[in-house]
């Protein structure tokens, strides 16, 4: 009887022995399957790649060149829209146009080049020709404008609004391509030239601006505004001695009624350096300017 229960007792121990050893290898295995552990302690960088990123982390170095690119070149970064303006034109190339932006999209100066799309007010295509100084235009262009003077960019497209500038700048503008053509040794030599058109009443302020940038292409320096009472506190002109590097062209309109202008126009270098046209009476009619000089002075 004793005999028995050892046995009982012996094979109650083998059963409970075996019982541990197989709970430890157990856990042992399930250790081993666990990828996040192994590859912390190996120093593998996967736990980071299962992480999820945020939106555009990726290639975020590339982005920040990207737009560090567009801010430095604004003329070529076409954006998603594109802006209108109106833009009445002082000039007509083959290349482009000299034009003052006359509302708020792009106010100023600016020298513009041509684009494929040209109409008229219906929306029929039009020719080049068909452009014409004093035309006022709407222009469409992708907004991106050159810091300049002028300041630069290209429409890419056209439309004619049906309205003009101020006739008076095309009588202007021929007055100041025929006075840079007589006594032409005047111009010699200068690098600057300055117009006053203070009294000119009938041109608004970006026309004046526009005669002024066309008026030095046509006496051979770069054109502004200025006074003669300016440039003397500037030191540019001298009282006795005049101007010596520049000119100073200077348009006095003494009445404008019903297309008929009468004026005066001047060039200066010097007190013996001068030419005038004197009582220049003008008639608009047709779509044109034709004038005469009453009288022709030098000193």
């Amino acid at each position: 009887m004793r005999k028995k229960q050892w046995t009982a007792l012996i094979l109650m121990c083998l059963a409970l022995l075996l019982t541990a050893c197989g709970g430890q290898e157990g856990g042992k295995e399930t250790v081993a399957e666990e990828p996040l552990k192994i590859e912390t302690e190996g120093g593998n960088t996967g736990k980071e790649k299962t992480e999820p990123q945020p939106a555009g982390a990726e290639n975020s170095a590339g982005g920040t060149e990207s737009r560090e690119a567009e801010g430095k070149n604004p003329s070529t970064d076409t954006g998603d829209g594109e802006v209108t303006g109106r833009f009445e034109i002082f000039e007509v190339t083959q290349d482009g146009l000299l034009a003052y932006g006359i509302d708020n999209t792009y106010p100023g100066l600016c020298s513009i080049g041509h684009g494929n799309i040209l109409a008229n007010q219906d929306g029929e295509t039009i020719e080049l020709s068909a452009l014409v100084p004093g035309l006022v235009v709407e222009l469409t262009w992708n907004g991106a404008v050159e810091e300049s003077y002028p300041a630069q960019f290209s429409y890419s497209a056209l439309k004619l609004t049906g309205e003009s500038g101020n006739p008076e700048f095309l009588l202007y503008l021929q007055l100041l391509q025929d006075l840079a053509k007589t006594d032409p040794g005047l111009n010699e030599g200068i690098t600057e030239s300055y117009f006053d058109f203070t009294s000119v009443a009938s041109l608004s302020e970006g026309e004046k601006e526009g005669l002024a940038y066309l008026g030095g292409t046509y006496f051979g320096g770069f054109g502004s505004q200025s006074t003669q009472e300016e440039l003397a506190t500037q030191g540019i002109l001298d009282r006795e001695k005049g101007i010596e590097n520049g000119i100073l062209v200077t348009i006095e309109e003494l009445s404008n009624q019903n297309g008929k202008v009468t004026c005066n126009a001047e060039k200066y270098r010097s007190g013996t350096g001068a030419y005038y046209f004197h009582d220049v009476t003008a008639e608009y009619k047709d779509g044109e300017w034709k004038y005469e000089i009453g009288a022709e002075m030098i000193s």
